[in-house]
């Protein structure tokens, strides 16, 4: 397929439009903008374009979220408060959401996400230092929401709600002590502690699960990236029923994965079972971060 191109608005929205995105839609956008092409004006184009897709009555949604710090915080990052106005390692988009005109941003220290539209400003003032860190996602889940992906399974990972379904089942996982400060509601500073399980790196095992059961609306391309659209609330529910019977289906199949292998309430390795089966392929780093999973990383979740 031809790979190069300038890519304006109007083929953006008609890209969006033939993929299925339609007026009204809640969204929850998941993209990678080197995947669609050289865009005439940039991510800011891509969100004019979703915008005039999804008209008045729609909301588009990213997540914007932020780097934490080893726990107790360093003299160097002590300084570092979390605000609506920090950056997003989530990319092009989720940057450009922040300072987009009309956009809202969620005031959880960490996993925060941005949006423009409709509802708006309603989802980002409900999402909180107390609120589950996906907890916008449950809510869109529970609204008629879909997932907008561009880009390919194995570019842009997940379909925003497998996280949902792990914290719903409450899977426990070890994670480092990781946090950042803020500014709660009096304007002191705060320190939040990371609080909630992560992923392993199988979540596109779900697919075929998707296609079965008919959660992937639609495929197609925008731009030049692979794109599809699925009902958050049919993936959430296919990855509540396997999660529930078999919690490995998330992780990834790699042996020596210390996140996949070790980590986990439910994981089948313990440490010394993980030297044995991986002695010839551990690096010092991965044998560090084997032992650090196991005597030192405490279970959230």
């Amino acid at each position: 397929m031809k790979t190069s191109g300038v890519i304006t608005k109007d083929r953006l929205v008609n890209d969006l439009t033939k993929l299925g995105v339609k007026e009204g839609d809640l969204l929850n956008v998941k993209a990678s903008l080197k995947s669609i092409g050289y865009i005439e004006g940039g991510a800011n184009t891509l969100i004019k374009a979703l915008l005039e897709v999804v008209g008045e009555k729609g909301t588009i949604v990213t997540d914007s979220f932020v780097n934490c710090y080893p726990l107790p915080l360093s003299k160097k990052h002590r300084v570092i408060i979390s605000d609506k106005d920090t950056p997003s390692y989530a990319g092009a988009v989720a940057n450009a959401i922040i300072n987009y005109p009309g956009s809202f941003r969620s005031t959880h220290p960490i996993q925060k996400f941005s949006a423009v539209g409709k509802d708006a400003e309603e989802l980002m003032n409900n999402h909180t230092p107390e609120s589950y860190a996906f907890d916008v996602l449950r809510v869109l889940i529970e609204n008629g929401g879909k997932n907008l992906k561009l880009g390919t399974d194995e570019k842009v990972y997940g379909v925003g709600t497998t996280h949902v379904a792990i914290g719903k089942l409450k899977l426990k996982q070890k994670r480092r002590a990781v946090g950042i400060n803020y500014y709660d509601d009096s304007g002191e500073i705060k320190t939040f502690k990371l609080n909630w399980a992560g992923a392993g790196h199988g979540f596109n095992n779900f697919i075929p699960l998707y296609r079965k059961v008919g959660a992937i609306l639609n495929e197609g391309y925008v731009g030049y990236a692979p794109s599809k659209i699925t009902d958050m609330k049919m993936t959430f529910d296919v990855e509540i029923d396997e999660l529930k019977k078999n919690p490995k289906i998330q992780l990834c199949s790699a042996k020596d994965c210390v996140d996949c292998r070790l980590s986990w309430g439910f994981s089948e390795y313990d440490f010394a079972r993980f030297v044995c089966v991986n002695l010839m392929r551990l690096t010092p780093i991965k044998l560090l971060k084997a032992l650090a999973t196991s005597y030192l990383f405490k279970y959230v979740g």
